[in-house]
């Protein structure tokens, strides 16, 4: 998976702002969760994923780390 950096993912024009509607912005980012759940378990021996910056925050609340963590 290439690019799953803050700012990219979740895709920041698939969110509603909270502002907006508050119920909808979370409904938003689970389906944005759910997709990056379903990009990492097609993967089948291994899985690499690439971010540049700070990493998605799906990926921190993961407990993904850079290797330089």
């Amino acid at each position: 998976m290439i690019g799953a950096g803050d700012g990219v993912l979740p895709f920041p024009k698939a969110v509603t702002p909270p502002e907006v509607n508050a119920k909808q912005h979370d409904t938003d980012l689970m389906a944005e969760r759910c997709l990056l759940f379903v990009a990492c378990t097609r993967a089948r021996d291994s899985l690499y994923v690439s971010w540049s910056g700070e990493p998605s925050p799906f990926l921190v609340e993961a407990g993904v780390r850079g290797l330089g963590a």
